[in-house]
């Protein structure tokens, strides 16, 4: 919260000069990992989204096993849309597996 409210422009940049590098990309890793995780095979969607974030949604974000993936939440409720690179299987953190084709959208709803 402090990062957002005190060192970050409206652009994500931070406002540290001289041009900060890590600062920019690490403000912004550090973000794209608490509304998507891919470690360990899995997928997890919103994984420690803030709670003052109620709604909001996030495009093109990248995981691990060539998926691509955009999220819209509202509340209690998100949508996830996977697309993923290549024919496989997806697999969420909660078990859920899905058989996937590339290109093809692979659409998942859930409450929070």
């Amino acid at each position: 919260r402090l990062l957002l409210e005190r060192s970050t422009l409206k652009n994500l940049f931070d406002t540290h000069p001289p041009f900060q590098i890590d600062g920019n990309f690490g403000a912004t890793a550090g973000i794209a990992e608490m509304l998507l995780q891919s470690h360990e095979g899995a997928l997890r969607i919103l994984p420690a989204c803030p709670s003052r974030w109620k709604r909001g949604k996030v495009q093109g974000l990248r995981a691990r096993g060539g998926y691509t993936v955009d999220i819209c939440w509202d509340e209690k409720e998100w949508t996830a849309e996977i697309t993923p690179d290549r024919d496989g299987t997806l697999r969420l953190a909660d078990g859920q597996t899905f058989a996937c084709h590339a290109g093809q959208k692979i659409i998942i709803r859930e409450a929070r």
